[in-house]
């Protein structure tokens, strides 16, 4: 008579395959979890929606690669002609454009007045402002550079005549910045007196912009918005211009990225195949020798005797007090019981009972406490297959 027999066939318990599932999705939640920080980071981070500031003759570059953006959309509602431009290499900033502007501005008491720029390096902002002699040292005017940091700048020219020299009142200053980083800059009319004051200012900028000539792609925003899309893999760099027009109100535009959907699912994948590769190599994903019985994995099934031994037969023992005939029979020497009683030994020990069985073979051959001994051995190989042993699961009776 026969029957199935597993090397795990002692009482042990295992999980049915809808836990094995809820395993599989727990491994999948690192490289899905690190994948939505990636996601995150890039598109409301490096590459989120942001409001930015520009100015008359401006030309601000941004880097925006194409493997990661798919279009960049600007929107500027008040339709001031703003264009962007897109280059597959870093355009250079050799050009120079000069623009002044003259405006009378009322400032409140106490109170104060001004205007944002954007600036490349190497640009020039010269700055004259007049008023009543009387209120000329109660006005304060300030340049403040940054867009999250601010940080005062000191003119590299500042004037103010000599009223006694030149024996007349004199009802104006003047200062000149030197700008040494791309960066936006914020032009500030502080009145300290206690009642309203009307100056006149003027501004005169010589503002350094970029070479549009070898631009790939461009368009335009005045209807109001437009899309840019990204040549790939060649497009990296953007630039937004805006026409010299004199007019000092604030200036902003609304710029938002369009992922490339692609490049986001490539790099998830590319996540799940090397989390699965080292789950691979520390032997966690080996599940080759298992197959399902009444819904419990185990090791491939043998079909064996009720006398045979459950492993591969192994070298006999002498006993002692007995003839050789009695060896070879085997009928007179030991009963079909302790045949089966000597399989459930350890083939280490022969003292314990084979209570654990290796990964990824399969086989139960050895007691816990031997398994053990054999991990922490230099070979680490299975007893029986000479398979390179990766766990040792310890098996629990019911």
């Amino acid at each position: 008579m026969y029957r199935s027999v597993s090397a795990l066939a002692s009482g042990a318990h295992y999980s049915s395959p809808s836990q094995r599932w809820q395993e599989a999705w727990a491994r999948l939640l690192a490289p899905l979890t690190l994948w939505l920080c990636v996601s995150v980071s890039l598109r409301y981070g490096y590459y989120g929606d942001s409001r930015m500031v520009i100015g008359p003759s401006s030309s601000r570059l941004i880097k925006a690669s194409s493997l990661f953006v798919d279009r960049v959309e600007v929107r500027d509602e008040d339709r001031k002609g703003v264009s962007v431009y897109g280059f597959s290499e870093k355009p250079q900033l050799i050009y120079e454009t000069n623009w002044t502007v003259s405006n009378y501005l009322i400032v409140g008491s106490y109170n104060r007045k001004g205007f944002n720029l954007w600036l490349n390096r190497g640009s020039k902002i010269r700055m004259r402002w007049e008023a009543q002699t009387s209120h000329l040292d109660q006005l304060q005017v300030a340049m403040i550079k940054g867009e999250l940091k601010y940080e005062m700048l000191q003119p590299s020219f500042a004037s103010s005549p000599d009223a006694a020299a030149l024996k007349e009142p004199i009802n104006f200053k003047e200062a000149e910045y030197f700008i040494e980083d791309d960066d936006k800059y914020y032009v500030r009319v502080i009145n300290a007196n206690p009642r309203s004051i009307i100056m006149s200012m003027s501004v005169n900028v010589s503002s350094k912009i970029y070479d549009i000539a070898k631009a790939k792609i461009m368009c335009s925003t005045l209807k109001g918005s437009c899309q840019l899309k990204l040549l790939f893999p060649n497009t990296q760099y953007v630039v937004v211009t805006t026409p010299s027009n004199g007019d000092l109100g604030d200036w902003y535009i609304e710029l938002s990225f369009v992922a490339r959907v692609v490049t986001y699912i490539a790099i998830l994948g590319f996540i799940v195949i090397v989390i699965y590769l080292i789950l691979k190599y520390l032997g966690v994903c080996d599940v080759e020798n298992e197959v399902y019985v009444d819904d419990t994995p185990t090791v491939p099934v043998r079909e064996v005797t009720e006398t045979a031994p459950i492993m591969p037969e192994k070298s006999r023992r002498p006993t002692y007090g007995t003839n050789e005939e009695e060896e070879e029979d085997g009928g007179s020497s030991s009963s079909s019981s302790e045949d089966l009683y000597d399989a459930k030994l350890c083939v280490i020990c022969y003292d314990e009972q084979r209570n654990c069985f290796f990964v990824p073979c399969g086989h139960c051959a050895t007691c816990y406490d031997c398994a053990q001994r054999i991990m922490e051995g230099e070979s680490k190989v299975c007893p029986i297959c000479r398979r390179l042993i990766h766990k040792v699961r310890r098996l629990f009776s019911p």
